[in-house]
């Protein structure tokens, strides 16, 4: 993977312990001309947005992906980046990290989601639903970001990024994160894996 990205590793941290294992990474990069696009910048009335299918990833999507790097540089290029994270802990979780630095919230569309097949296979073996899976399974590596509306609007219907289907799935709010299911609103736990010190 490195090699497809052109991106050198080099070292590494050999030391040894008595205890659990532990893996240091240490990762360096260049911004775009554009500049960097961080978790702070949502603003309300934005869309939110995401570039594929949530969901399952355990089913192997987690071992097999290849990571959003030229779709991010592309949507770059295309669009005004307000937030963007990797969906690798959960897209509630995912969301709620970039809502916590921009300090808004959102609404998510629950039937807008788009959920990966593998999210309806599992839903079968652990009782949840595909929904469930695709909110809070995480290791699925899409992007999740945020646009003003009018850059959505033409994202959507320009789809301008090759290999994926750009989705809007809500909005960014004042504050909170909330579902919308069948025309009620309830607060969304952000749901996913958690860091723990």
């Amino acid at each position: 993977m490195a090699d497809a990205f052109n991106v050198p590793l080099v070292g590494g941290d050999t030391n040894s312990w008595a205890g659990r294992l532990v893996i240091s990474v240490t990762v360096f990069g260049e911004a775009t001309a554009r500049g960097p696009v961080l978790r702070s910048g949502a603003r309300p009335g934005d869309w939110v947005m995401v570039t594929g299918p949530l969901g399952g990833s355990i089913k192997g999507h987690h071992l097999t992906f290849t990571p959003r790097v030229r779709e991010a540089l592309r949507l770059h290029e295309v669009a005004e980046l307000h937030a963007m994270a990797d969906v690798s802990d959960g897209l509630a979780a995912d969301l709620n990290h970039i809502l916590e630095e921009s300090r808004c919230g959102a609404v998510l569309d629950a039937d807008a989601i788009p959920i990966a097949p593998a999210a309806a296979e599992l839903s079968r073996e652990t009782g949840r639903t595909p929904l469930d899976h695709a909110l809070g399974d995480g290791e699925d590596f899409e992007l999740v970001f945020t646009v003003p509306p009018a850059d959505g609007e033409r994202l959507v219907r320009e789809q301008p990024v090759p290999g994926v289907r750009l989705t809007k799935i809500g909005e960014c709010v004042e504050a909170g994160l909330w579902l919308d299911q069948g025309g009620t609103r309830r607060p969304l736990e952000p749901t996913g894996w958690v860091h723990r010190l």
